[in-house]
């Protein structure tokens, strides 16, 4: 197995386990090569979803450039300014994938903005949880800007989906303080997990509602 393939496998088990889910097929079952992406919608790292009937198929895939940077720096070992990036890709695409699997087995909708609001909190929480790992509990408060108010938008994203980005930003910074404040600052962890697993099967107007009531 290589290390980005041993990479995306640990933060789906991880994902999985924080979320208390079943274990899934693993991701790198799914993960397309850029070549072989070529003719498929989008560029980039993007995860791309078809459905005909009840049949859904999933592929990911990520740009050459994140794969490159983890596998030179891997964000197990050290996670900081050099792969923080590429790693929230990473997790972002992986968060879409058991997302879409988990919502595929519950037999629920999911639309593009619940998708990609979960993927925001699942790249906090995990890159959160590496930085624990590696500071003896501590996580910098500078984490919570760094992933929701330094980002940069990737090219040739819709005005649409420029603006659905922003907008599930904007909605994780809010969530994830909440978060970080009541239950990662006091080391409240359990409660952390329960809160988590508690806002991650909600449906979009009820994490919304949610939301709306932190600010």
């Amino acid at each position: 197995m290589t290390a980005l393939s041993s990479l995306l496998l640990h933060v789906q088990r991880r994902l999985e386990s924080l979320y208390a889910l079943e274990p899934q097929a693993p991701v790198t079952d799914f993960l397309l090569h850029e070549d072989e992406a070529a003719g498929l919608p989008g560029g980039g790292s993007r995860t791309l979803v078809t459905q005909e009937g009840d049949d859904v198929s999933l592929a990911v895939v990520l740009d050459g450039s994140v794969g490159e940077c983890l596998a030179r720096s891997d964000p197990r070992v050290l996670l900081d300014a050099e792969n923080l990036g590429p790693f929230c890709t990473l997790t972002e695409e992986v968060s879409h994938f058991v997302y879409l699997v988990f919502c595929a087995r519950s037999a629920r909708s999911v639309t593009q903005l619940e998708l990609e609001l979960q993927g925001e909190v699942d790249k906090y929480l995990s890159s959160a949880f590496l930085l624990s790992l590696q500071n003896e509990g501590a996580v910098s408060a500078r984490l919570r800007e760094l992933i929701f108010r330094r980002y940069r938008l990737v090219e040739n994203l819709s005005v649409e989906q420029a603006e659905r980005y922003r907008a599930a930003s904007g909605l994780a910074y809010t969530y994830c303080g909440w978060l970080e404040q009541r239950f990662l600052r006091p080391s409240r962890l359990a409660d952390l997990a329960r809160e988590a697993r508690r806002f991650y099967r909600l449906g979009q107007r009820e994490k919304l509602e949610k939301i709306a009531e932190l600010q």
